[in-house]
């Protein structure tokens, strides 16, 4: 199995476009996946672990103290770890089905694979010790539209009914958590495999953007492929 493509980035800043154009040119992402592209069981291994450092998604602080020691990187990459070994594939998105069985066979036998999750953005250093060599594409976008996208994706949800996600409500607490998941992001840019890309860049200059990154994920694909990629992504608009 080669190592995965880490799709990161804060919440709201393209990565669910950027991770739906990538699977198009042909990148594994799984079967069970929410509307954002993400496997629910991930989002909740995630949150588990935040949780029992007293943090969450909205609120990262805690956990950020604990992931720059070397013994709380050395303990997070233990947890995901012995997650994996119990069950890779419901992790991952992958369904105990044929079609299920088989996409996990191409991955031992090579196939590009990888996922999208914004948590993983701040959990990549211990990823990075489970898969050496992982590839991170890293997904940026203008802080204030990404904060801004984030605070109304919020009020929608309590609108709806949900409860708060803490103070996403508001837009320069929204703002400070999108510079904290970006400087997070950039911090990995000394792994090795390491690609930065704009989500403005994506809808500016779509074919050439996506071009290249997937080119950087080692996938196979067509000019068609990369046609049907560039389709999906809404142009930039002011």
């Amino acid at each position: 199995m080669r190592p995965p493509v880490l799709i990161v980035g804060a919440h709201r800043s393209g990565t669910s476009a950027t991770a739906r154009a990538l699977e198009i040119l042909g990148l594994q992402i799984g079967q069970r996946l929410d509307s954002h592209c993400e496997p629910k069981a991930l989002q909740r291994l995630h949150e588990e672990y935040l949780r029992r450092l007293g943090a969450a998604w909205h609120s990262p602080a805690p956990f950020i103290e604990s992931i720059r020691t070397a013994d709380g990187e050395r303990h997070c990459a233990d947890y995901l770890r012995e997650n994996l070994r119990r069950d890779f594939m419901h992790i991952f998105g992958y369904r105990k089905n044929p079609r299920g069985l088989w996409l996990l066979t191409r991955l031992k036998f090579g196939a590009p694979w990888g996922w999208k999750e914004p948590r993983t953005t701040l959990f990549a250093r211990a990823w990075l010790q489970i898969f050496p060599g992982a590839r991170i594409v890293h997904v940026v976008r203008d802080p204030l539209i990404a904060a801004s996208s984030l605070r109304q994706r919020e009020l929608r949800f309590q609108a709806a009914g949900d409860a708060p996600s803490g103070r996403v409500d508001n837009l320069d607490y929204c703002l400070g958590l999108v510079r904290i998941y970006t400087e997070a992001g950039e911090r990995l840019a000394d792994s090795g495999e390491y690609l930065r890309v704009t989500f403005e860049d994506i809808q500016t200059n779509t074919h050439k953007t996506l071009d290249e990154a997937a080119r950087f994920c080692d996938l196979r694909f067509s000019a068609k492929h990369l046609t049907n990629a560039a389709a999906i992504i809404r142009p930039l608009t002011r």
